[in-house]
């Protein structure tokens, strides 16, 4: 029965969270999200800022202490930085990883303890395809969700004994408000950066615009709750964005930097 699994989703009150919480919430399961803003109309979604360790801790106390346990947290909230990385200012790096990938381990520490104890679990976190490659004028948020999928294969290994999996989604273009909340790091006009820069935004913005629908992300997270054991990656998108990790995988470095620099416009 769906609603004997509990549920946890971080970053549930936009994008690809609230995507997941709506679908899985309508097939019948319990499920909590979480927003850094309070919420009075829905007590599933609780207020939470994952970069905060008291905000962390009283959401979780409120989901064990209302349901005893959580079976599946995915890690979801985060924020986009876009600038050079020259020019990027050193507190909006910071906050990427402060959210991205420091919010997700702490998270997860908090959760981790009642999931040991039942000697179950699933922990998926919601990386990008910027996790398996880095992407040009996004240096630090490519340099968070790498971190995050290096935290994520070894935090795998370790928890194998208790039967609790971790997994990866990687996401590649998707229709979100994801723009919107963008940090973008001015990139002043007298820089050497401003073409390179306006060539590499503009295909990024395109590429969102006429990316996939959050259900798809949905749906596959549905999937990986229901198999007994997931894999540790599992790339989502368009079949472009599916090529981009196979190529990734099987080309020489410098090939496939040519491609990527190609497709976001900086090659001479």
């Amino acid at each position: 029965m769906n609603d004997s699994l509990i549920i946890l989703i971080t970053g549930a009150s936009s994008g690809i969270g609230q995507a997941c919480f709506d679908y899985l919430f309508a097939l019948g399961y319990r499920v909590y999200g979480t927003s850094r803003k309070k919420n009075e109309d829905n007590p599933y979604l609780l207020q939470m800022d994952v970069t905060h360790a008291k905000s962390i801790t009283h959401a979780v106390n409120h989901i064990i202490t209302k349901e005893g346990q959580i079976d599946v947290l995915i890690n979801n909230a985060g924020i986009s930085v876009l600038g050079s990385a020259e020019n990027t200012k050193a507190e909006d790096a910071r906050q990427s990883f402060e959210t991205n990938f420091w919010g997700a381990v702490q998270v997860t520490n908090a959760v981790l303890p009642h999931m040991r104890r039942a000697r179950r679990g699933k922990i998926i976190n919601i990386s990008s395809l910027a996790g398996l490659f880095a992407i040009p004028f996004q240096s630090y948020y490519s340099a968070s969700k790498h971190a995050l999928e290096g935290y994520s294969e070894s935090l795998r290994m370790e928890l194998q004994p208790f039967d609790i999996s971790v997994t990866l989604v990687e996401p590649g273009d998707f229709r979100t408000s994801i723009s919107q909340h963008r940090i973008v790091s001015a990139v002043e006009d007298d820089t050497d950066y401003k073409t390179s820069f306006a060539q590499a935004h503009e295909t990024i913005i395109k590429g969102e615009l006429l990316g996939e629908d959050s259900i798809k992300i949905a749906r596959l997270i549905e999937h990986i709750i229901n198999k007994r054991k997931p894999k540790l990656r599992y790339a989502v998108g368009k079949p472009l964005d599916l090529l981009a990790a196979k190529l990734k995988r099987i080309l020489p470095h410098t090939a496939f930097q040519w491609i990527i620099s190609k497709h976001y416009r900086l090659n001479k």
